[in-house]
């Protein structure tokens, strides 16, 4: 079980799927719902990938609700895929929150700070 921070409670249920990064997506229901909306708007030219994307992404998502204490049971599936121990860290990313081990994380985002400042460079905020 993970506990969700306050920010990240939305509602009691959540569907928790592959992410397209080496994650667990976990989306407030409502916002999986509009997701499978635009998922299936998608259109790729090679439509064998289409269906394997949608296999994959689908068949892999699972419902589960906030215990009483605001916690969520993470499958077994999930935390062996991912490799999900005791440290983990949950990054809000727009419509859902993606749970990552402490070890990916650091690796993704120290790869990604050196993008970051590239293109940091090209625009102006």
């Amino acid at each position: 079980r993970i506990f969700l921070p306050q920010k990240f409670r939305f509602k009691k249920k959540y569907v928790l799927t592959y992410g397209i990064d080496n994650c667990v997506a976990i989306y407030p229901y409502q916002e999986w719902l509009k997701t499978t909306k635009k998922i299936e708007n998608i259109s790729l030219k090679d439509k064998s990938y289409q269906r394997i994307f949608n296999r994959i992404f689908f068949a892999q998502a699972e419902i589960v609700e906030l215990d009483n204490q605001g916690r969520l049971l993470i499958p077994k599936k999930f935390k062996d895929k991912y490799s999900l121990s005791n440290e983990v860290v949950l990054v809000g990313n727009r419509n859902k929150v993606e749970l990552w081990s402490k070890e990916e994380w650091e690796k993704y985002y120290k790869n990604a700070e050196k993008i970051l400042n590239q293109i940091k460079s090209q625009i102006e905020i």
